[in-house]
């Protein structure tokens, strides 16, 4: 070894590039020439305990790149448990099972462990020569301070990796969808932001395409939410395969995409939607199954329809607003898609307001009996008169209903209203004969405790007094569980009928396990069977279906003395219609019927 003084001054020299890049490499140099030995080395213990890999390796006069190799059956597992080891001769013989030992032919080996300022072992330093080593006295003082240094180091840059990584995931939180591993919106907001100041200042085009799916949310509430994001990340991936230049494309949240076009026109902003939409085309394969998707697009192109950032993201999701409800598949911003809006929302407002403070009515329409000509029910339709907007058709108000979620509510007050009149007339002495039927929604029948519930909210009426008229598409939105709901309804008490038949898709086989007792002929095969063989042949089936069953039937939309014979001929139980009575507020209808 070099002369103290000299071996001090040498391992200073390499302690002063602490916090470099070079740091280990200059380390590794100065202690084999301090020690005047071929091979010197520092690794890091790797997170398994069982590793190990040189993060600096100095070997014949000259770096060497990074190794891994196993703890077992070396040297450096003593000193990881002896703290040190110095083996001045025949160490190939004591350890025969490390190869890299052979590979460098070495005889003797001096090892340290480094260690953390808080003591955590980090990993070991080593000597390493062909002849035996001729230590100094102070060559473990050497190794001691140097060790230390390398420890600290080590410590150091772990530490820094660590707030790196704790910062690169709070990024990826904070701008990256973690479903998807798309953009999210804050990160999609803000690319907005910059490239509308960009597109303003060069005078060019900006468009947003809002890309809403299709059957998405009904998909994920029946197979499950994890299957639901494997859905997702897999129609990400699809999308990011067709992503052009110029484009940016993010998950805004649920199944709600965004795509942002740089200088381009509405040709182009079709273009890139039809690319997206042919993506989707092939169904996706997910646990053994596929699934067809298709999407909605809402689009705005700046500056023809927006003046700011905000109002292009607002206008294309207007747009996407009317495409939904439209049933187009695409639609670009218009001025009037604003204006229609704003009285949606005014609507909105108002219904919210009416079903609160109990601002609707029921109307009543008579159901008779084609063969006696007797009274043997009704329907219960909702009616509301605004103060402001005046009457507001079911048309209008009942999808809001389903859109905004009030579709429950309104539900509940229908129901409940019904359960009032009954008992009015009858303190009346007005007696109702038959059933009082009340429509229920698709989405009601989303809820498994419906049953529970219908029978809570008519618990002061006969179960026999209700009817529940059921769409057939609404029947078939979750087949299983509508017959658990219909079968126990029934078993309640409750008559049950499947309105708008012929109209959905549902199997006999369904047909025979629904627990309902009456099929309603939809009006619309009803109105043309006389011109039409094609519908008297629809009508003439569902009748006969019906009483092969054992159901009976209603024909709704009765209009004509022809239309009454024909069906009475056809063998139809009952009918409802303006021939017969049209729907009249509770007063009328005692008036006119009870």
């Amino acid at each position: 070894m070099m002369a103290p003084e000299d071996a001090f001054r040498l391992l200073a020299d390499s302690l002063g590039s602490t916090g470099t890049p070079r740091v280990f490499d200059l380390l590794v140099e100065r202690l084999a020439a301090i020690f005047e030995a071929e091979h010197a080395l520092i690794a890091e213990l790797l997170p398994d305990g069982e590793t190990l890999r040189t993060v600096a390796g100095w070997s014949q006069g000259q770096l060497q790149p990074a190794v891994t190799y196993p703890l077992a059956g070396t040297p450096c597992a003593h000193v990881l448990d002896d703290q040190a080891c110095h083996y001045p001769d025949n160490v190939c013989a004591r350890f025969p099972d490390d190869p890299l030992l052979r590979e460098m032919g070495v005889t003797s080996y001096m090892g340290v462990p480094i260690k953390a300022p808080d003591g955590q072992l980090l990993g070991l330093m080593a000597i390493l020569d062909s002849q035996p080593l001729a230590l100094a006295d102070y060559a473990p003082e050497v190794l001691r301070i140097a060790a230390a240094q390398a420890g600290a180091e080590l410590a150091r840059q772990a530490a820094e990796r660590e707030r790196r990584s704790s910062h690169h995931r709070i990024e990826q939180l904070a701008f990256w969808d973690s479903v998807t591993g798309l953009p999210n919106r804050r990160h999609f907001m803000e690319r907005l932001n910059d490239s509308f100041d960009r597109a303003s200042r060069q005078g060019s085009a900006l468009g947003l395409v809002y890309l809403d799916l299709q059957r998405f949310r009904q998909i994920n509430d029946t197979q499950g939410h994890a299957l639901g994001d494997r859905l997702l990340a897999a129609i990400a991936a699809r999308f990011g395969a067709v992503t052009a230049p110029g484009e940016f494309v993010a998950r805004l949240g649920g199944d709600e995409f965004m795509v942002l076009l740089m200088d381009t026109d509405p040709a182009a902003m079709a273009g890139a939607i039809e690319r997206y939409r042919r993506s989707l085309s092939p169904p996706i394969p997910i646990a053994e199954r596929r699934f067809a998707i298709a999407a909605s697009a809402g689009a705005a192109l700046f500056p023809s329809d927006a003046e700011d950032a905000q109002s292009l993201f607002q206008h294309a999701s207007i747009a996407l607003n009317h495409a939904k409800r439209s049933g187009d598949r695409t639609r670009f911003f218009s001025p009037s898609m604003a204006d229609e809006l704003y009285q949606r929302e005014v609507l909105q407002v108002r219904f919210i307001d009416a079903l609160a403070r109990n601002g609707l009515s029921l109307h009543f329409q008579p159901q008779f009996c084609l063969v006696s000509g007797k009274l043997i029910g009704a329907e219960a339709l909702c009616r509301w008169q605004d103060d402001t907007l005046g009457w507001v058709s079911p048309g209008d108000f009942i999808p809001l209903a389903e859109e905004q979620g009030l579709i429950g509510r309104l539900g509940d007050w229908v129901l409940d209203a019904a359960c009032r009149q009954l008992e009015r007339w009858e303190a009346q002495g007005k007696a109702f004969p038959g059933r009082l039927c009340v429509n229920v929604s698709a989405q009601q029948m989303d809820d498994p405790q419906l049953a529970e519930h219908v029978q809570r909210l008519t618990a002061r009426v006969a179960p026999g007094r209700i009817g529940l008229e059921l769409t057939e598409s609404g029947l078939m939105r979750n087949p299983d569980q509508t017959v658990s709901i219909t079968r126990a309804l029934r078993a309640a008490g409750f008559g049950m009928a499947i309105d708008d038949f012929g109209t959905g898709y549902s199997s006999l086989t369904y047909l025979k396990r629904f627990a309902a007792d009456t099929l309603k002929i939809d009006m619309s095969f009803v109105q043309d069977m006389l011109e039409s063989s094609h519908d008297r042949a629809i009508v003439a089936t569902i009748i006969a279906m019906a009483q092969t069953l054992g159901m009976r039937t209603v024909a709704e939309g009765v209009e004509t003395h022809d239309q009454a014979e024909a069906l009475k001929a056809l063998g139809c139980s009952g009918v409802q219609g303006f021939y017969f009575g049209r729907p009249v507020d509770a007063d009328s209808f005692a008036a006119h019927w009870l």
